[in-house]
C-alpha cells in the first residue's frame, strides 16, 4: 500500500462510520487486499442488469486479473474505497459497495466507477462513496473525475445530478454520458433515498 496515498485519503471526512438510511450502521474505509474474497461476493450480489451497468457489456465472473487490480487500488494514481455492513455483533461484515478512481498518464485527471449491491440500494451508501472518492482524489492531487455512465441506467444520472456532476453525451457512443466532477469542491449532500445509489 502506498503509505502517503493511504494518509491523504484518510484526512477524508467521508471515511468513517454511516448510519443506514433504513436502520444500521456502515463503515467507509480504504479497499486493501483482505478483501479479495468480499470484493468476489459483492460481484455475485450485482444484478445482470447492475453489472452491464457498470462494465458496459455482459459478465457471468469477475476475471482475476480485474479482481488484482481493484484490490490493489491503494496509490495515489489507483485508489478505492469500501462499504462494509455488520447487521448484528454475531454476523461477519459484508461488502457492499465500492467506488474507485484511476489516474489518467501524465495527468490530474481520473476515471470512477462505482458498485453497490442490489440488495443495498436507496440506502445512501452510493452518494458516500462518489462524495468520498471525489474527496480522496483531492487529497491525492487530481483536479476532476470522471466516469462513463449508459444513459439507461437512470438511477446513476439521478445521482451524478444530485452530487453535481456536468452530464455530456460521449462522441464516440451517443448511448453513454461522460459525467465529470472537478474536485475543487466536494459537496457534503444528503445521500440519495428515493433512487438506487
Amino acid at each position: 500500500m502506498d503509505a502517503i496515498a493511504s494518509i491523504n485519503a484518510l484526512q477524508s471526512s467521508f471515511i468513517k462510520t454511516w448510519s443506514l438510511v433504513h436502520g444500521g450502521e456502515y463503515e467507509i474505509r480504504p479497499i486493501s487486499r483482505d478483501d479479495h474474497d468480499a470484493v468476489l461476493d459483492l460481484f455475485q450480489h450485482l444484478s445482470s442488469q447492475s453489472r452491464y451497468f457498470r462494465y458496459a457489456h455482459a459478465m457471468s465472473t469477475l476475471p482475476e486479473t480485474l479482481l488484482e487490480q481493484i484490490i490493489s487500488s491503494s496509490t495515489s494514481d489507483d485508489f478505492a474505497l469500501a462499504a462494509y455492513i455488520k447487521k448484528n455483533s454475531n454476523d461477519p461484515e459484508s461488502l457492499v459497495g465500492i467506488s474507485r478512481y484511476v489516474r489518467d498518464v501524465n495527468s490530474t485527471r481520473g476515471e470512477f466507477s462505482l458498485s453497490v449491491s442490489d440488495d443495498y440500494h436507496h440506502e445512501g451508501i452510493g452518494s458516500h462513496l462518489m462524495q468520498g472518492i471525489l474527496d480522496c482524489a483531492k487529497l491525492n492531487g487530481l483536479s476532476e473525475i470522471y466516469g462513463y455512465v449508459i444513459k439507461e441506467n437512470h438511477d446513476m444520472l439521478v445521482l451524478m445530478r444530485h452530487l453535481g456532476y456536468e452530464l455530456h453525451t460521449d462522441e464516440d457512443d451517443a448511448k453513454i454520458y461522460i459525467a465529470i466532477n472537478q474536485t475543487a469542491y466536494v459537496a457534503h449532500l444528503n445521500p440519495m433515498v428515493t433512487t438506487a445509489t
